[in-house]
């Protein structure tokens, strides 16, 4: 059985009826021109298929793997119900999209993404220490804030958990001579290539770009942008859960998926945190709840998850398979890491910030 997973990851596609709140009048203007950088989380991924959540059978119907998605670059599947383009309507800000569905540091951010020998889209940055496929229209944005969601296809997670669900597969039915992997005491050949012995590769890049976003800005003679980088939210759901959306995998291996995304997440974290030492305009927001908003879980298994899941991959529809919906953030969980991100650019910026009257989480305000 051939499973073409989506990579991991992380709101309304309307901002709600929104009003500005300030603790004082020192506070400047929020950013006017946000450029967005990153994989398919930030470009909107699997929103516009049009799959609907069957809350009592707990398992995703509908939806069309052809639904078509927009210009100029339709393969990235870029949706207006990205996290990015939520925070540029919250801050009235000018929203420049260059994020595509699968793109990683090496193929999507330095140089052009290609997939299967076609060309999905330029450079969305380009190699700033060789100065090659360097984005124009990132010039011509003069972005003062830049949204990055990068690593999960660093890291190949897609393939990650396809190999996961096959071996599982093969365990099934001959246990001796395929002994369970992606789990704590046997990760297995994928998880150690595509993961572990990527690891410093990954934290590396993090902050060669964060550092380039910066140097950029120098050379250019233009401010220097503010950098909001975000981990990936979690839609695996608690220990012992049992749906349609992790049907193809043991409850081991749904926890040990776990534990790679908070060990990822946790890499995004401290190198940023070490980044922001050098340059002050560069955060993280942490998104890995952003889906268990207000003690209301949303993760898979619940009545209302905020991430498509693997119960879309139905082997009576053979098409279902080449979905790159699953693990993505559908748009209210698209408007939870929003939610989450707003305040910390509020705190960049020191600005009022933005509450939404129809949202179910209160950023907090802007920090001392």
């Amino acid at each position: 059985m051939v499973v073409v997973m989506a990579s991991i990851a992380a709101g309304c596609s309307s901002a709600g009826t929104r009003r500005l709140t300030a603790r004082d009048d020192r506070l400047g203007a929020g950013p006017r021109s946000i450029v967005q950088l990153g994989d398919s989380i930030a470009s909107g991924e699997g929103t516009l298929y049009g799959y609907t959540y069957d809350s009592t059978k707990k398992e995703w119907t509908g939806g069309d793997v052809n639904a078509p998605w927009p210009p100029p670059y339709p393969d990235c599947h870029v949706s207006d119900d990205a996290y990015g383009k939520v925070v540029a309507r919250a801050f009235s800000s000018d929203f420049h999209q260059y994020a595509c569905t699968g793109a990683s540091f090496a193929s999507g951010i330095v140089a052009p993404e290609i997939v299967s020998g076609k060309t999905r889209r330029p450079a969305e940055f380009g190699d700033w220490s060789t100065k090659q496929n360097l984005n124009a229209d990132y010039d011509a944005a003069k972005p003062d804030l830049v949204l990055v969601t990068l690593g999960a296809d660093d890291v190949v997670f897609s393939d990650i958990v396809e190999d996961c669900i096959k071996n599982g597969y093969k365990h099934y039915w001959a246990p001796r001579l395929y002994p369970l992997e992606c789990v704590d005491d046997n990760p297995g050949p994928t998880v150690k290539k595509d993961y572990f012995d990527f690891k410093p590769t990954l934290k590396k890049n993090y902050s060669t770009l964060g550092t380039w976003i910066q140097d950029r800005a120098k050379a250019n003679n233009v401010p220097i942008p503010k950098i909001v980088f975000t981990t990936y939210a979690n839609p695996l759901p608690k220990k012992g859960a049992d749906c349609a959306d992790i049907n193809y995998l043991y409850g081991d291996q749904v926890d040990y998926l776990t534990s790679l995304l908070q060990d990822m997440n946790g890499i995004i974290k401290s190198t940023i945190k070490d980044l922001n030492k050098r340059y002050p305009g560069v955060a993280v927001t942490d998104i890995e709840k952003a889906y268990q908003a207000e003690d209301i879980d949303h993760r898979w298994c619940t009545n209302d998850p905020w991430a498509y899941g693997l119960s879309i991959y139905k082997v009576s529809e053979p098409s279902s398979f080449y979905s790159l919906a699953p693990f993505h953030p559908t748009p209210a969980g698209q408007r939870a890491i929003a939610d989450a991100v707003i305040p910390t650019v509020a705190n960049l910026f020191r600005t009022a910030y933005p509450v939404d009257t129809t949202s179910t989480t209160t950023p907090a305000p802007p920090g001392g």
